[in-house]
């Protein structure tokens, strides 16, 4: 009688490590498309951070471009607010005045609040605050 021994009979094994290949292959795959989804929503989130952001950069260069026509330099009024459209988004501008002097001359100090909205599906904000002096001695234009 022939003896047969269990490692002898291969029959089969070329299925076994086929189904494991794909079963390894099919991992990669999902971690693949995982880590695609992933990426796609930070890039999405940061894509509303920038667009806030330059929204409020905006509404400070807007209140610098009108405070350089002497717009609110020489108004008694020492807070106030407005709100102002940049690309398509809203920004709320918001400033506090005082005065000061010294040996360069008098001058208007502005602190500014500008925030900038994105109305994504998920709403960014982003606040940019900001100091302006402006001698009231020089002529309007831009500075």
């Amino acid at each position: 009688m022939e003896s047969k021994r269990i490692m002898d009979n291969q029959k089969g094994i070329a299925l076994v490590i086929a189904l494991v290949m794909l079963l390894v292959l099919t991992l990669v795959g999902l971690s693949a498309v995982s880590m695609t989804n992933f990426e796609t929503n930070i890039s999405g989130n940061q894509r509303v951070y920038n667009l806030a952001f330059y929204t409020a950069d905006g509404g400070t260069e807007n209140f610098r471009g009108r405070v350089s026509g002497g717009e609110f330099i020489y108004s008694a009024v020492t807070t106030g607010s407005y709100q102002v459209t940049i690309g398509g988004n809203a920004c709320n501008v918001s400033y506090n005045k005082w005065n000061r002097k010294d040996a360069e001359g008098d001058f208007v100090v502005f602190k500014i609040n500008s925030e900038g909205r994105a109305p994504f599906p998920s709403t960014g904000r982003v606040t940019i605050e900001s100091v302006i002096e402006v001698l009231t001695t020089i002529q309007p234009g831009y500075n």
